[in-house]
C-alpha cells in the first residue's frame, strides 16, 4: 500500500474534522430530541391527572377528605414529574460535557495533523525551490545557471555602454 503524501494527510484532517463537527450536532439533535419528547411525554401525563382530580372534584364537591387527597395524590405526582425532567436534563448536561470534551480532543488531533500535512508540504516547496534558486545562481554548472549568467552580464555590459559618453 502506498504511504499517504501530505496532501492526502491534509485532506483527511480536514475531512476528521467535519466528521466531529457532524457528529456533535447529530448528538445535539438527537439531544433536543430526547428531551423533547421527555417534556411532551410529562405535559400529557400532567394533562391526564389534572383531568382525573378536576373528575373527582366534581364528583364529590362536598367529600373535602377525598378532595385534599386527590389533591395531594396529583400534587406529589407533579414533584417527581418535575424531578424527573430536572434529573433528565442534568443527565443530558452531563453527557453533553463529555460529547464536547471528546470532540474538543478529537478536533485538536484532527488540526493538529492538518497542521503537521501543511508544514511538511511547505518544507517540501521550499526545498524545491531553494534547489531551483541554487541551481539559477551557480555559474559554473551551464544550463539555465550559465544563460542567467550571461543574461546578466551582457546586461551590465550594455549598461556600463550606454553609461560612457
Amino acid at each position: 500500500m502506498p504511504q499517504p503524501t501530505a496532501i492526502d494527510k491534509l485532506f483527511g484532517a480536514v475531512d476528521d474534522a467535519y466528521d466531529v463537527l457532524l457528529d456533535s450536532l447529530k448528538a445535539g439533535v438527537d439531544r433536543g430530541h430526547r428531551v423533547s419528547r421527555g417534556l411532551i411525554e410529562q405535559a400529557q401525563t400532567g394533562q391526564r391527572e389534572a383531568l382525573e382530580l378536576a373528575l373527582s372534584v366534581a364528583k364529590s364537591p362536598t367529600d373535602l377528605a377525598k378532595t385534599s387527597g386527590a389533591l395531594v395524590e396529583t400534587l406529589t405526582k407533579t414533584q417527581g414529574r418535575v424531578l424527573d425532567t430536572s434529573r433528565q436534563w442534568l443527565d443530558e448536561a452531563l453527557d453533553s460535557q463529555q460529547e464536547g470534551r471528546e470532540a474538543l480532543r478529537r478536533l485538536i488531533v484532527a488540526n493538529r495533523q492538518a497542521g503537521e500535512a501543511v508544514i511538511e508540504t511547505s518544507r517540501g516547496l521550499f526545498g524545491r525551490a531553494r534547489e531551483r534558486a541554487r541551481e539559477v545562481v551557480r555559474p559554473a554548472r551551464g544550463g539555465n545557471s550559465a544563460k542567467a549568467e550571461q543574461e546578466t552580464r551582457s546586461r551590465r555590459k550594455a549598461q556600463t555602454e550606454e553609461a560612457q559618453p
